[in-house]
């Protein structure tokens, strides 16, 4: 039998706990000593107290905790426990995420004072033949816009494109916007002529010919963007030209593996007009 103490330590909760659990009935001691009121645990309490912590993790109250800790089994509480486990990754990975786009930002804010990027070129870009498949994001973002890459993407191995096209270069990124609000990603393949045939997701299309300031940066997506869109603006300003947007990206070396995200290297493109020439 082990003290209130050295339960609640092995469970590793703390005696306050242990005393609410027996209070409301949740778990109660295995032995109450008559005389001193001391408090004793069987080492076979673990288990309902470890059920107790981990439905607790779950966000259930004590009140639920209390009607489904006896007549849980142990594959659902594994089932459960697996669910969150996802759940939290997921968070982590969101997290994480943000905080590499928070620490670009913060070096984006440190070099305001120096001189404009110097990686950024002008070149001409002919009328281009894609093949694109469209998802919906809820805003700009890296937040909003990798999901929504990452869904096109998975389609287009799916649907098995490259197979049916002749293709001309790497995957691209280009953005549609509508009234403001509608947001649309598209994920683009480059072909050297119009297909026959295409699944219904995918849609042959003929992006226009631009001239555009274009630079390459590498890593995750959250340490590029937004910062290259702004200092390809601040490039075409600086320079008395006008900036149109949406931008394109090109996708010049893509990573199959998350945990190599920092070796993807993508061209940003941001479309521009020269002033008409006078006289």
């Amino acid at each position: 039998m082990f003290s209130i103490g050295e339960f609640a330590r092995l469970g590793a909760v703390s005696i306050r706990t242990m005393r609410h659990y027996d209070e409301i009935g949740l778990l109660t001691p295995a032995e109450v000593d008559p005389a001193t009121g001391y408090r004793s645990y069987s080492a076979k309490q673990l288990r309902q107290l470890n059920r107790i912590v981990a439905l607790k993790d779950l966000g259930l109250t004590l009140g639920q905790i209390r009607q489904l800790v006896d007549g849980i089994t142990v594959d659902e509480l594994r089932g459960m426990l697996l669910l969150r486990r996802a759940q939290l990754e997921h968070e982590i990975e969101r997290q994480r995420h943000h905080l590499v786009g928070v620490e670009a930002r913060l070096r984006h804010i440190a070099q305001e004072d120096e001189m404009p990027a110097d990686d950024i070129v002008v070149k001409r870009i002919p009328p281009l033949g894609v093949v694109a498949i469209a998802e919906h994001s809820p805003g700009w973002g890296t937040e909003n816009v990798v999901p929504a890459v990452n869904r096109a993407r998975v389609k287009f191995d799916q649907l098995g494109i490259t197979g049916m096209v002749e293709v001309s270069g790497p995957f691209m990124l280009f953005y549609e916007e509508k009234d403001g609000q509608e947001f649309t990603v598209n994920v683009a393949l480059p072909v050297a002529e119009e297909p026959t045939e295409l699944p219904p997701l995918a849609q042959y299309r003929v992006l226009p010919a631009i001239e555009a300031a274009a630079t390459v940066r590498s890593g995750p997506a959250a340490s590029i963007y937004p910062m290259v869109y702004q200092d390809l603006a601040g490039w075409i300003e600086a320079h008395g030209y006008q900036a149109h947007w949406p931008a394109r990206d090109i996708w010049i070396h893509e990573v199959d593996d998350i945990a190599e995200v920092d070796q993807q290297v993508f061209e940003a493109q941001l479309a521009f007009t020269r002033p008409a020439a006078s006289g």
